[in-house]
């Protein structure tokens, strides 16, 4: 799959159907480049930004242009809120495409990767993941295809599982995001 990010291949179409829209995270340094000419907003998360995107036939990405936004807020569509409701259609019922447990059953990590590319973008289904970890959870977006999201409270033994799992992914990925451990509200645009 192309990287959602990629500012070479990246194509700007005005005219975007609104069904199609998503949000993406892309990395800040992109977005702070000469290159990128697409809305975007900043992120309390250091090093990662949100946009918003179509995905094409042959994976082509296709970022929402400044045009189209200012068309679709003449219009008083709420853009933001219909990525979101297009996310959640497209996102399997059972969030994680992988997910360890404790002994009681209790799901304590998921991993979110996914053929489409959009794994990172589930991690701003809030409602969903509060439900798989009713006592909070944290995430991390160390890969544009791959995001984790465990339980709040660890021991050590898992604690050091997360911390390995998100370094091992960030220093082996072909297209890194960032590095760290969040918590959900630093997803949340400013």
């Amino acid at each position: 799959m192309q990287p959602l990010a990629s500012a070479v291949h990246q194509q700007r179409i005005n005219e975007l159907d609104l069904h199609d829209i998503l949000p993406v995270f892309v990395p800040a340094a992109l977005v702070g480049s000469e290159d990128w000419k697409n809305p975007f907003r900043d992120l309390p998360a250091g090093g990662v930004a949100l946009s918003w995107a179509a995905l094409g036939a042959g994976d082509m990405v296709r970022y929402v242009s400044y045009e189209t936004l200012r068309k679709w807020e003449a219009q008083g569509i709420d853009w933001r809120a219909r990525a979101i409701e297009n996310l959640r259609a497209r996102s399997p019922e059972r969030l994680g495409t992988g997910a360890l447990f404790r002994d009681s059953g209790e799901t304590w990590l998921i991993s979110l990767t996914y053929p489409d590319g959009l794994g990172p973008s589930r991690l701003l289904l809030t409602a969903e993941l509060a439900r798989i970890f009713p006592h909070g959870y944290r995430v991390a977006l160390p890969d544009q295809n791959r995001a984790f999201a465990f339980a709040k409270h660890l021991d050590r033994e898992d604690s050091d599982t997360v911390e390995n799992l998100i370094q091992r992914s960030f220093l082996n990925s072909a297209r890194p995001l960032v590095h760290g451990i969040f918590e959900p509200a630093d997803l949340v645009a400013l």
